[in-house]
């Protein structure tokens, strides 16, 4: 296990660290459920810009404390080294250890503040509570006893976090209300975050074994882990038929980008698959949006 104090910082400023400390490539990972549990209530007749941003800023911070924690736990659990880490924050020493822990801890608690602020303002009792179910799954994904990530959970959880908690809490905050077409809207997207995780450990197999971390691409095994990451790509096409024609037909023009992704998963391209899975999130979420909104 590595000795985090010996880790000193190196170049700690400028807006490219900041990005890359923060993992900004999967900010789309949280943007795109907002946008589309936004859109979904904005059908009903009900949107409030101010409340889109307060909800996206809001989001983006909770998903950004969440990498900084995931960061500082597979390090100092001898997950991430210096060999294999694709996270570089740490083992490069952009940031101390206990900086990544206090911004984590700050950003956890912007989110918060934003969130019970909406739960307040708009008399949200409920809410408080999908956010509280998203602290657990973000902290607790490497942190303390439970760290489900090493328990190959980490794929329902993101599924989880990234698909129903923030598109129905988005809705839920615009509507006042649980919406079923929210919850229904959430899966395609979910499936599509998933696939970025899933990614990454597919790539980090070697690895991840050698730290003794079970993740569900470890159980399946090389060939069943690209299968499976080949149903998270294309299921969501099938899933947003059931949200309209429209949806269905929207999501439909990314396919040539879902085969792009197919064919670098069976070249075994997995350093690159990750952020270009990112991609495919963001430009199926928003053409499904549109698809909604029509």
């Amino acid at each position: 296990m590595p000795q985090i104090s010996a880790n000193k910082p190196r170049d700690t400023g400028g807006l490219k660290t900041i990005l890359t400390v923060l993992r900004a490539y999967s900010w789309p990972a949280s943007a795109v459920p907002v946008v589309i549990g936004s859109v979904t209530a904005y059908k009903t007749g009900v949107f409030s810009r101010m409340e889109f941003l307060l909800t996206l800023l809001a989001a983006l911070a909770v998903h950004s404390g969440a990498n900084l924690a995931n960061t500082y736990y597979d390090f100092k659990n001898g997950v991430d080294s210096q060999r294999s880490s694709d996270d570089r924050a740490l083992v490069d020493g952009l940031i101390t250890p206990r900086t990544a822990l206090v911004s984590a801890a700050a950003l956890f608690a912007a989110g918060a503040a934003i969130g019970m602020y909406l739960a307040v303002k708009n008399r949200l009792p409920l809410l408080p509570v999908l956010g509280a179910a998203g602290f657990f799954l973000a902290w607790f994904y490497t942190a303390g006893n439970i760290r489900y990530k090493y328990k190959a959970l980490g794929d329902l959880g993101i599924f989880l976090a990234f698909g129903p908690l923030i598109v129905t809490g988005t809705a839920l905050i615009q509507t006042g209300r649980i919406l079923p077409e929210a919850l229904l809207a959430s899966a395609p997207a979910g499936l599509l975050i998933v696939a970025i995780l899933h990614a990454n450990n597919i790539r980090d197999l070697d690895s991840d074994r050698e730290a003794g971390v079970k993740t569900l691409a470890g159980i399946l095994g090389r060939n069943r882990s690209e299968t499976f990451y080949r149903a998270l790509i294309f299921s969501p096409y099938f899933l947003a038929c059931l949200s309209g024609l429209w949806p269905a037909a929207m999501a439909a023009v990314s396919l040539p980008a879902a085969f792009r992704l197919n064919a670098m998963s069976a070249k075994g391209e997995f350093a690159g698959l990750v952020r270009e899975s990112a991609k495919l999130v963001v430009i199926f979420g928003l053409l499904f949006s549109v698809g909604l909104w029509l």
